[in-house]
């Protein structure tokens, strides 16, 4: 090949492959940046939902042991009101139960439960 103004043409070629070859991995990149950032848009969604669904299962748990305290000590009352030492030891027993239980340990099975039935290839028989 020849020159043109004192330039080799393969010199010419070599560096318009060099630039063609970085234009290439620019457009990769910003490829890969935007699946980056979708993937990164549909992660904070999916925590968003898991928030959501954390927040209300609290919600209703609490909710649900405050009126099964509420109900307890009702019984308590009575059972005291009636000088019944039986039933109230039993109540006592109960409160110290419900106490001692945690809705996390509820929500851990729920979500022990799930990956288990989420396992590929595994066989459930009913």
């Amino acid at each position: 090949m020849g020159k043109v103004h004192g330039v080799a043409i393969a010199d010419v070629l070599t560096s318009l492959k060099t630039v063609a070859e970085c234009v290439r991995d620019i457009q990769k990149e910003r490829t890969e940046q935007t699946r980056l950032q979708e993937s990164a848009r549909v992660e904070v969604e999916r925590i968003h939902a898991m928030r959501d669904v954390l927040l209300d299962y609290l919600d209703r748990s609490f909710d649900e042991r405050r009126d099964n305290f509420q109900q307890l000590f009702e019984r308590l009352d009575s059972a005291i009101a009636g000088d019944n030492v039986q039933l109230a030891a039993a109540v006592l027993d109960s409160v110290v139960k419900l106490a001692d239980s945690s809705p996390f340990k509820a929500l851990q099975d729920v979500a022990a439960a799930r990956a288990a039935l989420g396992e590929k290839g595994k066989e459930w028989q009913f």
